[in-house]
């Protein structure tokens, strides 16, 4: 019911797109400025711009199908009487903005690609082709074909921007306001950018990083017995870092920007109805802050990580919970902060002339001002073998065995009820050996059936490949959500090493097989030398059949398949395991052709659903699987043509062969369509944007402070309220400063530190009274005071801070918005007291105690988050306090921030009062049973106790009340050795 009404207005949409499309359109931005380009000079330039589309719009994929206005409206609930949400519950603020973020590089000879960052969940066309519209009418020099847009695959974040029903089911229906919104700040991302080329050099390198990884295609058998998916600790490891400075004066390079590839699901939230940038918004602000260089990010094997830790013993020495998916925002920015280590370690080695690890040593680009740039795009049809996108991807098999799988009902997975079994069921039985028998006589029975996705999912009836050289860097798109297997594969068919390809994940790499005997069972063990055998699989058995058919799978070469002449067999797997076309071609780039650095990118250009390789499809029937859009051969099929595509731009001669040609036919027809379609489209969206926010009504201000900050302690959070824009007009940026050496300083922003929400107007009165004027807007800030695990990520001095406020709000005949901007009080921040000695003990020469350095988990408060919660479950259906693998036991959402859950106390002091009167401070020392021993002498009558603030632990944080007094008597003994106890100082 929800697709029929949602397309019903997507209809009206349309139409009225067809109408405006005769209409000129239009462009916010600024002009484009034009740069002078200087011989044999590189320029490059970053821009970016806010991209937080506004709050009450469904915040992602976990967000609650509700729809919750029109009752809420009824039942006096909070309404959004903008309807930024049609399907999803209102989001209620923002945790971390999202942005565009772009590169401009330049050759000598003109040529140009722009770069440009999403914090979006895809990446698809027609939002890139309406961006290319508004950049032309800006007078801008970027071109449709010279963007390569990345998008983060963000869960978490609004998406609104694609009319392909399909993909409504995961985030909300297509608005057509937001999609005109997005489009202008990709394109002044991208005009900044433009207008800020300067004389460059770029270096780029590799890095190993196992923390922050998970694999989500787990472990496990296949319908034949055999393995299937990948190890708990696998993934492509190679974390790209290509490093961009500002040569405008040689003698004084500086930063410029940084651009980075890794792949990581940002899905380590549930609902929790706020926008975040996940931690690709803590990636940037660690890194920004510790190479003074913006930062940019593209998704690599993205399809496959997604949960657990690849080496969660790794991760459990640094004192932190082992969890990533699902485990809160103080979890997502520790991965980002572990992720940006080693960003940095690698923007550092590029700047010292070598690798970041020897590993990667043959990726290493030194720094360079003089190189070659080009944009490489090809619109590639589909196989003639499966010439249409498709979803919900079946295995024949099962259901001629009477296991019937519904490609449709179970959207987008192959849905399969319960068995059925011969007679009952119209399949099973003869009709399952009479698929034996002719499949066993060579016939080429389809392996696999599916639905058409075109519209549902995909916007195009093609395949959108990117190759972008910049230098001896070419980024390489699939267009597609990439599975591991296809990013190696891809990289290693175009770097400069020969003989290197990888063919796809092989499980007996880390298991010993043995055979029986000839054509015997093979049993295969984890290696007796396996570091991890708990992340491979266990013992297995299988016959030589299945065994000889799972290596076919990954290793023949799958060359030829893709022949018109092989189009009838090419979804079909012969019996023989010689003659099954494997998980790719066996063709690389010679080495004249090759690059240092091929960097494989998801989720970049257009969108063609996960991609994973020959033996993943054919293993099982499994949600990526599903997705997969163009047959079991997909991966191999987007691959080969990206190196020859990666390979014609350095120069590798590419003659037409018939089927190329019939290629460009094909494709010709369906650029067509997509053009006139994206013209409408993008008629539509401007016409219906400026109709919309000329309609806006004033606003009920002025915009003025409501409630000013108290003094806090670390553990604690200040907030700041006040009466500011509607949700349609205003998104409130929002910083802390810190007053140090007589100045106020930058300290904290929207990149995770400071959080904002909005309060909704509430039942029937919320249309009135917003569209009349009476609506006052209350909007709130939060600021978390805390210390920080991993100490590196920052903890909260001691001293003043306040809140910097800047928003929009509508006022004026006619309606127009006006900016504000407020500064709130002062608020102090200290130290917080709340060590405690316990257990105080004398002898005749010794004073001991224990510390309780436990710090608090959470903070309270009328201002405090929905999110805050302290006991129950997550919208996962986790318990909000948990323990991890290694039994580390953390909270997922007690604090938006990395809080510490301990100190370690470095200094402690006990004070001696003498019976004469004399008061004497001693130094205690941390002996090995954890008690703190001060040596001293005591006579009867003496008092021993610890003073306020006596006990410092090492974040500065100390006991804030004092221990008892102990009275000595002489009755007391000593202990047998005390020096056992007390260490050596």
């Amino acid at each position: 019911m929800r697709i029929k009404v949602s397309r019903r207005s997507l209809g009206l949409a349309l139409s009225a797109a067809v109408i405006a499309s005769s209409f000129v359109v239009q462009s916010a931005p600024a002009q484009a400025q034009v740069v002078n380009q200087e011989p044999g000079q590189i320029k490059a330039g970053f821009g970016k711009a806010d991209a937080t589309w506004h709050v009450g719009a469904g915040a992602g994929q976990y967000t609650n199908k509700d729809g919750d206005d029109v009752v809420n409206a009824v039942g006096d609930g909070d309404v959004d009487p903008h309807g930024h949400s049609v399907l999803q519950h209102d989001s209620y603020g923002v945790q971390s903005r999202l942005s565009y973020r772009a590169i401009v590089v330049q050759d000598a000879e003109g040529d140009q690609v722009a770069f440009v960052k999403s914090d979006s969940y895809l990446a698809q066309d027609y939002l890139s082709r309406r961006a290319a519209q508004i950049l032309q009418l800006a007078g801008s020099s970027i071109t449709f074909d010279e963007i390569y847009h990345m998008a983060s695959h963000n869960h978490s974040s609004p998406y609104y921007m694609t009319p392909s029903w399909g993909v409504w089911i995961f985030q909300d229906a297509f608005d057509i306001r937001a999609f005109e919104y997005h489009a202008r700040q990709m394109a002044q991302a991208i005009l900044n950018a433009e207008n800020n080329l300067v004389p460059a050099r770029m270096g780029a390198t590799v890095i190993e990083h196992d923390l922050f990884k998970g694999m989500v295609a787990h472990k496990g058998l296949a319908d034949d017995g055999t393995p299937k998916g990948y190890p708990d600790d696998f993934g492509d490891l190679g974390l790209s870092v290509v490093r961009f400075d500002d040569m405008s004066d040689p003698s004084d390079p500086q930063p410029l920007g940084t651009m980075v590839n890794w792949g990581q699901h940002p899905e380590g939230l549930d609902n929790y109805d706020l926008i975040t940038g996940d931690y690709v918004s803590a990636l940037e602000r660690f890194v920004e802050r510790g190479t003074g260089a913006p930062m940019m990010s593209g998704q690599g094997d993205v399809g496959s990580a997604e949960q657990g830790p690849g080496r969660p013993d790794k991760v459990a020495a640094l004192g932190i919970p082992t969890e990533w998916s699902h485990a809160g925002h103080a979890q997502t920015e520790r991965g980002g902060y572990l992720l940006a280590q080693d960003v940095i370690k690698a923007w550092n080695a590029i700047g010292e002339g070598h690798p970041a690890d020897e590993k990667h040593a043959a990726n290493f680009v030194p720094f360079s001002s003089n190189f070659d740039v080009e944009a490489g795009n090809a619109w590639v049809p589909g196989p003639y073998s499966h010439p249409y996108p498709s979803v919900s991807n079946c295995r024949t098999k099962p259901t001629v065995d009477g296991d019937v799988g519904g490609p449709v009902t179970g959207f987008p997975d192959c849905d399969r009820g319960d068995t059925v079994p011969y007679p009952d069921h119209p399949f099973g039985g003869p009709f399952s050996q009479l698929w034996d028998t002719l499949k066993a006589q060579g016939v080429p029975l389809p392996e696999q059936y599916d639905a058409p996705a075109f519209t549902g999912v995909e916007e195009n009836l093609r395949i959108h490949l990117q190759a972008f050289k910049i230098g001896e860097v070419v980024m390489l798109s699939c267009s597609c959500e990439a599975q591991v297997d296809l990013i190696l594969n891809v990289e290693s068919r175009t770097n400069e090493t020969q003989n290197d390809i990888w063919d796809g994940y092989d499980w007996t790499d880390r298991m010993d097989c043995t055979q029986a005997s000839a054509g015997g069972d093979w049993t295969c063990v984890p290696k007796s030398d396996e570091p991890r055998p708990q992340a491979v699989l266990g013992p297995h058995t299988f016959t030589d059949a299945e065994y000889r058919r799972m290596k076919a799978e990954i290793h023949n070469p799958a060359n030829g398949w893709d022949a018109i002449s092989n189009a009838a067999f090419a979804d079909g797997e012969p019996n023989d395991p010689s003659k099954i076309w494997g998980n790719f071609t066996h063709v690389e780039l010679p080495e004249q052709y090759g690059y240092k650095l091929p960097i494989g990118t998801g989720h970049t250009g257009d969108y063609n659903g996960y991609t994973v390789s020959y033996r993943e499809y054919m293993s099982y029937d499994h949600y990526r699987k599903a997705l997969t859009s163009y047959g079991p051969h997909t991966a191999d099929y987007m691959n080969t043509r990206l190196t020859k595509l990666a390979g014609s731009l350095n120069g590798q001669p590419q003659p037409l062969d018939p089927q190329e040609v019939a290629d460009t036919a094909r494709a010709a027809v369906d650029e067509a369509r997509q053009v006139a379609m994206s013209t409408a489209l993008g008629a539509a969206s401007f016409a219906a944007y400026e109709a919309w926010t000329r309609a806006l009504p004033n606003d009920k201000g002025p915009a003025a402070a409501n409630t000013q900050p108290q003094d806090i302690s670390r553990f604690d959070a200040a907030t700041f309220s006040w009466i500011g824009g509607d949700n349609a007009v205003d998104n409130p940026t929002v910083k802390v400063q810190r007053f140090v050496d007589g100045k106020w300083v930058p300290f904290a922003d929207q990149s995770g530190e400071v959080q904002t929400k909005v309060r909704l107007p509430k039942g029937v009165n919320a249309f009135t009274d917003t569209y009349s004027g009476n609506q006052e807007w209350l909007w709130t800030a939060n600021f978390e005071a805390f210390d920080a695990l991993p100490a590196g990520i920052g903890s909260t001095p001691e001293g003043r801070y306040r809140f910097v406020v800047d928003g929009l709000i509508r006022k004026g005949t006619p309606s127009a918005n006006a900016p504000y901007h407020l500064v709130s009080h002062a608020f102090q921040v200290s130290a917080w007291d709340g060590l405690k000695v316990q257990d105080l003990q004398a002898t005749s020469d010794s004073v001991s105690f224990s510390v309780d350095s436990t710090y608090p988990g959470t903070y309270t408060g009328p201002a405090a988050f929905p999110y805050i919660q302290t006991s129950g479950e997550t919208p996962q259906g986790d318990d909000v306090i948990k323990r991890d693998e290694n039994g580390k036991l953390f909270c997922l959402t007690c604090a938006f921030r990395p809080w510490a859950d301990h100190g370690e106390v470095q200094s402690a002091t006990v004070t001696i009062e003498r019976a004469d009167g004399a008061i004497e401070k001693v130094a205690a020392t941390l002996g090995d049973d954890g008690r703190w021993y001060a040596p001293v002498v005591l006579n009867a009558g003496d008092h021993v106790s610890v003073a306020p603030g006596d006990v410092i632990d090492n974040y500065g944080e100390t006991n804030g009340s004092g221990s008892d007094a102990l009275e000595f008597t002489a009755t007391e003994t000593p202990a047998e050795d005390p020096g056992l106890a007390i260490p050596a100082v």
